[in-house]
């Protein structure tokens, strides 16, 4: 029987394969997504479990498009550059955040530039779109709001028994006044009743693991985000 991790670890790359296309050399994997250029959380990498030298296989899956290679790790290796560490949190809390609905079909483009705004991707417009348009019917999508205007978003993946929240933003004009709050809140509300614990996901970088802490999340384990250099490996 699975573990809590792995149905975790599945869930995240189940997820992030929905926005990339899943790439295989030799005994590592990948998910690729050129079109969300200078990301890490999509576009990534694996090679545990595998020999030595898988890296240069699949690092050549992204240098050939001109992309960097991030490999995640639960334990790294020492020869690479670390860029950030990953923490991954389940949640211990049940609430109901107000001003949060799902979204309709109606609203993926609202959800859409929430959501590009929120990470400052402008960019990303037309490919995040054209995503969770397809995927609609897999994804809970919520937005947050301040009043009537539209200022948050997230996903909510259900797969293996578990719910994962992803894509949690706010808009900057509108941080501080409880909008992550009230969509954590109402997320937690709608796992529970689902059966379907909730877990997320954040960065070191982004420097917000004491507030999920604090909104009754608890660290389920960590990876370690290494960039495998074209160079090194020559």
């Amino acid at each position: 029987m699975a573990s809590d991790i792995e149905k975790m670890e599945d869930n995240e790359w189940s997820f992030c394969s929905l926005w990339t296309a899943k790439r295989k050399a030799g005994c590592a994997k990948a998910l690729v997504n050129e079109r969300l250029a200078g990301d890490y959380f999509f576009n990534r990498a694996s090679v545990e479990g595998c020999p030595a030298g898988e890296e240069k296989k699949i690092g050549r899956v992204f240098w050939e498009k001109g992309m960097d290679c991030y490999l995640y790790f639960r334990v790294a290796p020492q020869s690479l550059r670390v860029v950030d560490t990953m923490h991954v949190l389940q949640s211990a809390g049940a609430g109901k955040g107000g001003n949060v609905v799902q979204v309709e079909r109606s609203g993926i483009q609202t959800w859409v530039d929430i959501f590009c705004e929120s990470f400052g991707v402008p960019d990303w417009k037309a490919e995040v779109k054209r995503i969770v348009t397809r995927h609609f019917a897999k994804l809970t999508l919520l937005t947050g709001y301040v009043d009537d205007m539209p200022a948050g978003c997230a996903a909510l993946y259900k797969e293996n028994g578990l719910t994962g929240l992803y894509c949690l933003g706010t808009l900057p004009r509108f941080r501080g006044k409880g909008v992550a709050k009230n969509i954590l809140l109402h997320a937690q509300h709608m796992a529970k009743a689902d059966s379907a614990p909730l877990f997320l996901q954040t960065l070191e970088s982004y420097g917000l693991l004491d507030y999920y802490k604090k909104m009754g999340f608890k660290i389920a384990y960590q990876k370690t985000i290494c960039q495998l250099s074209s160079e090194k490996m020559d």
